[in-house]
């Protein structure tokens, strides 16, 4: 009796070795640490259990994190592969299936997208690095919380256990905002010649825009969701119908094809381009960029220096492809992309040419550009276009403080021409040059996104002489003296005694004259 519960005590020890060696095989899920996925969590759903040697699912049955009736039935009613699983009736007739098609791709897509919509139970969660599972089928579902801006969740994955690493299913549009700098900025840095992030321009000028979205890859969704989100400073006003929507090969557009297909609602100084599904519209594919091009006019409520006018874009996007990328809470946000367009004031001060602390008022002024073209402003100085002829253009007249400003000017070169000196002064003879020189970084980027780092200096000169120039005001200020005109003489002051002088010494001559003549006269 003694040696038979030993026996049994034996194999019971044998049974529990046993039991302990097959969950001690069970095989190992890697989940990235670093990465794309990084920072993302799984959940594991078993759709088959069974066991696995050298990544072959045998002894198969359902598994414990599907419904089983409705996954088998979704499969019978799919209309592309249904056809394939009409005869199956359990779990290893549905493996055979699949393992017959094993490199189907679009199958195995499909397949997993019905297993999503039929998973059941919590799953088994996956923490970053290895977790073990018992050996089966599973489905593989990102269960992140919130992706960050700029990702998307990873697809569902149909994996057999066996030692396995999730891998990255996953992609993500970027999307860029560039401004054209039209005179000071000619380089293409990729986006097209003089497209950067920084220009300056005068107000009422008309201001190019791009908007560079890269398409992604769009297999896994049924729908893709894509919208550009593009919000305008106060002081540039949209042009609507300058919206033109491009594909192409590169993001300076040198192959683009217009394309349509997309909406756009226009809500103050913000619109939106969109498209309910960007993978039915003609030419998109993976790898390519889909360009928005607008104009927007810089206008009087422009900020003048520091801290510019800024733009701002970003796009919106189906994230979540096991949701097929369609309703409004499966989508995701890149990070916003910004430039900034800057304009500047030009102060001019009228002073006494032998007292330049004596300000003048009343003298009177027209500005042009090196085009001819002569300055508009309204009546608090703001430039509002430019006229072809002298005529066209505004008076500019100097205040009790001897000055007058044009608000809203581009940097570069300028000429001031006086049409009326102050009372009692003499006309300026020539023409002012005026320079104004902006120092902008006109490249792709700038530090930190901050304006004072776009525009890093303003100077100005006035036929040659330096005035004073401030980033922070965007203020040019210069100085522009006036002589008074010849003193002429008067009754009873110095020009009398002049012209007693000038008597005396024509009478003194006469009588000279006289005299000799007389001498003359009496010798013969």
């Amino acid at each position: 009796m003694k040696h038979m519960k030993k026996i049994v005590s034996v194999l019971l020890t044998m049974v529990m070795v046993f039991a302990m060696t097959a969950v001690a095989s069970a095989a190992t899920v890697t989940v990235p640490s670093d990465g794309i996925l990084k920072d993302h969590t799984f959940t594991a759903y078993q759709v088959f259990s069974g066991r696995e040697e050298g990544g072959i699912l045998s002894d198969v049955q359902w598994g414990s994190g599907i419904n089983s009736d409705a996954f088998l039935a979704a499969l019978k009613a799919d209309t592309t592969y249904g056809s394939l699983f009409t005869d199956c009736t359990d779990a290893a007739a549905v493996a055979k299936v699949l393992g017959d098609n094993n490199t189907n791709t679009a199958l195995a897509n499909a397949v997993a997208e019905l297993a999503y919509a039929n998973k059941k139970d919590s799953g088994t969660a996956l923490t970053s690095g290895e977790n073990e599972l018992a050996d089966g089928y599973y489905l593989v579902v990102d269960t992140t919380k919130n992706v960050a801006a700029g990702s998307a969740y990873n697809t569902a994955l149909l994996q057999v256990v066996g030692d396995i690493n999730i891998t990255v299913k996953t992609d993500a549009p970027t999307v860029e905002k560039k401004v054209l700098e039209d005179d000071k900025y000619s380089q293409d840095g990729g986006y097209g010649q003089g497209y950067n992030d920084v220009a300056d321009y005068n107000m009422g000028d008309a201001v190019s825009f791009h908007l560079i979205g890269s398409v992604p890859d769009m297999s896994r969704y049924d729908t893709y969701k894509y919208i550009f989100h593009d919000t305008l400073s106060a002081g540039l006003t949209l042009k609507e119908d300058s919206i033109k929507v491009y594909v192409a090969s590169d993001k300076a557009g040198n192959d683009k094809t217009e394309i349509t297909g997309w909406t756009k609602v226009v809500n103050g100084q913000s619109f939106t381009v969109s498209f309910a599904d960007l993978k039915t519209v003609s030419g998109v594919s993976q790898g390519k960029y889909i360009i928005v091009e607008y104009t927007a006019t810089l206008n009087q409520n422009a900020v003048v220096g520091l801290d510019g006018n800024p733009n701002t874009v970003y796009l919106e996007y189906s994230n979540k492809p096991d949701q097929s990328g369609s309703g409004d809470n499966n989508t995701g946000k890149t990070p916003e992309d910004k430039v900034i367009v800057f304009t500047y004031e030009l102060d001019t001060t009228k002073v006494d040419g032998q007292d330049n602390t004596k300000k003048l008022e009343g003298a009177e002024f027209k500005l042009h550009n090196a085009d001819n073209k002569w300055a508009i402003v309204n009546t608090d100085g703001k430039v509002t276009g430019w006229a072809d002829t002298e005529e066209g253009g505004a008076t500019l007249k100097s205040d009790a403080n001897g000055l007058f400003k044009v608000i809203g000017l581009d940097d570069g070169t300028y000429y001031l021409k006086e049409t009326k000196a102050p009372t009692g002064y003499n006309l300026l003879s020539s023409k002012i040059t005026v320079v104004i020189t902006a120092t902008t970084t006109n490249g792709q980027t700038w530090t930190d996104g901050q304006a004072s780092s776009a525009l890093t200096k303003l100077e100005v000169t006035a036929d040659g002489t330096a005035g004073t120039g401030d980033t922070s005001t965007g203020i040019a200020g210069i100085t522009v003296a006036n002589n008074k005109g010849n003193t002429l003489p008067e009754t009873g002051g110095m020009g009398t005694t002049i012209f007693y002088v000038l008597g005396s010494i024509l009478v003194l001559g006469a009588a000279v004259l006289l005299i000799t003549r007389k001498r003359m006269g009496a010798q013969k």
